[in-house]
């Protein structure tokens, strides 16, 4: 049914970080076989849910050529969202830098066009570690001034989710550094915006000096064996979470610094943050790229930039695309009037 192609985004979800995150045993030779496995499961799989999902949200969808590298999909949700309307949404999917497809957040992206009663221009840039960086920004920035060739009257966002989030921040940061046009608004969902392991390392340790006590002094507390049982294995989830992720930025970033901006946008100057349009952040409060959007959030602010950080209940990272959730209707009910308000204060 429709309803259960919709869960094989987050089947397929998990199954990729699980393969990521188990790598570290694994020689170079298997690990690049591992990962292209699960970009071909992923591709696979996305792309034979797509009719079903086309029953679930009917949407129209056109796929687009950018250039020889790159190409990706139109999607039209929503009655309302009409071309010559002048509205669009410039999208990058999510997947570390190193998996995913337009087609593995095909369910999302509908969605997101259908709250924002706008088209979604959604963008398969290159991935690492075929194509490390700069190779993605420099497909966002194609992707970006062919919307603006393809749609020249059109106010055009930007929106994506975790490395897709990336990738919007770092767009922005380019254009910023060409002196060029932003963007109206950015919408970013769980954007993953520190890459670079040390920073990481030093943040989470600023936050939470005691993270790594034994377990012996856990155990002096109240309640100790059911706490202590709760802090162990949320600790065991967040060490996983971020070998895997240290392992797809050192993938990204290869012997480039991950402390350039244009890969960890967290660490931009306010000199080229504060071109920034209105930007809107939502992430779950528990989960481990929450850092990364009170930080861009704080920047932001101190840049003089109008932002918007929505803290949502959980530890689910990209809750949206689970679509039957309380807080997954309410986050694209907020992007949705996000979008519509700095849409109708924009000027050409």
């Amino acid at each position: 049914s429709a309803r259960a192609s919709v869960f094989q985004f987050v089947r397929w979800q998990g199954l990729a970080i699980k393969m990521i995150g188990t790598g570290a045993a694994m020689d170079i030779g298997t690990r690049s076989l591992v990962l292209r496995t699960v970009r071909t499961c992923i591709d696979v799989g996305s792309r034979l849910n797509a009719p079903a999902v086309a029953l679930w949200d009917r949407a129209e969808v056109k796929k687009i050529s950018i250039n020889e590298r790159i190409d990706g999909i139109v999607v039209n949700a929503s009655a309302q969202a009409q071309e010559e309307e002048g509205r669009l949404l410039l999208h990058f999917h999510g997947g570390a830098h190193c998996l995913g497809t337009v087609w593995w957040t095909r369910e999302l992206i509908g969605r997101l066009s259908a709250a924002a009663s706008a088209p979604v221009v959604s963008v398969n840039y290159r991935l690492a570690p075929d194509h490390p960086f700069p190779a993605a920004i420099e497909d966002a920035l194609a992707a970006w001034t062919w919307v603006r060739e393809q749609y020249p009257g059109a106010r055009v966002a930007l929106a994506g989710e975790s490395a897709g989030g990336n990738l919007s921040f770092a767009l922005m940061l380019r254009l910023a550094q060409m002196g060029a046009e932003q963007p109206v608004a950015c919408v970013t969902m769980s954007p993953w915006l520190l890459l670079d392991k040390d920073l990481v390392n030093q943040r989470r340790l600023a936050r939470d000096g005691n993270i790594n006590r034994p377990m012996h002094e856990e155990a002096r507390e109240g309640n100790a064996s059911q706490i202590g049982l709760l802090a162990r294995l949320g600790n065991v989830a967040l060490n996983a979470w971020e070998r895997g992720a240290a392992r797809c930025a050192k993938r990204y970033c290869q012997q480039h610094p991950a402390t350039d901006p244009l890969i960890s946008p967290v660490l931009a100057g306010e000199d080229l943050v504060k071109e920034f349009p209105p930007v809107l952040l939502h992430v779950a409060e528990d989960e481990p790229l929450a850092a990364d959007a009170r930080d861009m959030a704080r920047l932001c602010e101190s840049s003089g930039v109008p932002v918007e950080l929505e803290l949502f209940p959980g530890n689910l990272h990209v809750f949206q695309a689970v679509p039957f959730t309380a807080n997954s209707r309410d986050s694209m009910r907020r992007i949705g009037n996000f979008l519509e308000r700095h849409w109708c204060n924009s000027r050409l």
